[in-house]
């Protein structure tokens, strides 16, 4: 007989998947979460090459740039850098992807260290089966689930949606660009208006956040 699992809680402990890492935007989402929530980020030196291999290869960050933004993540985000050792739990996630086992690996480890669940923030479901992984005491997410789980109103969201561009604005002016790519001088500006906000939630796959937003007052 199958067991059903009940919805879990939001841990307090939340790794971020390299798709996660990618956006800008989503990266401040993380941190006006986490501090809505108490949570603190983790991030393993795999996860965070697998995210700007991709910037620099897509021509969305210049080699240089990527450097120094790498340099100093951790303290821009308020996050953690884990130590690479997930080694020794990918036999235990053996459900996941192969190409995604080693993210699932690092949050058991994470689990076995913090002695609580862990988060596992991935865009990525598909690769990530549920079940198996909350039996591991590990609770995967996106984004747009994560948001609309922590923030039930329409105005919580609307406040941490405006938190996370102040967030993301003061990040650059500490830390711009020396060497600016095309996709960066060509990037959208962040929204202004309730309407620009449910059309870039839309871009960015932030579906349920958006629908919430969409409620009459």
């Amino acid at each position: 007989m199958s067991v059903v699992l009940g919805k879990p809680e939001v841990p307090k402990h939340w790794l971020l998947d390299a798709n996660v890492l990618f956006s800008e935007w989503t990266r401040w989402l993380m941190v006006a979460l986490a501090r809505q929530h108490g949570a603190t980020l983790y991030f393993t030196p795999h996860i965070e090459n697998e995210c700007y291999r991709n910037l620099v290869r897509l021509g969305r960050l210049h080699p240089d740039d990527a450097s120094v933004e790498r340099a100093g993540l951790p303290q821009r985000l308020n996050a953690v850098l884990l130590p690479q050792n997930h080694e020794p739990y990918l036999a235990d996630v053996r459900q996941v992807d192969e190409k995604d086992r080693h993210v699932a690996a690092s949050a058991l480890a994470l689990r076995h260290q913090v002695q609580q669940a862990v988060g596992l923030l991935t865009w990525n479901l598909k690769d990530f089966p549920r079940k198996p992984l909350l039996k591991l005491g590990l609770v995967r997410m996106c984004p747009d689930e994560l948001c609309v789980e922590l923030l039930k109103t329409k105005t919580d969201i609307q406040t941490c949606l405006e938190q996370s561009v102040q967030l993301m604005q003061a990040g650059l002016a500490e830390q711009p660009s020396q060497n600016p790519t095309l996709y960066q001088s060509k990037a959208s500006p962040l929204p202004q208006n309730h309407e620009d906000w449910i059309q870039f939630l839309g871009r960015n796959r932030m579906h349920k956040t958006a629908k919430v937003c969409s409620r009459p007052n």
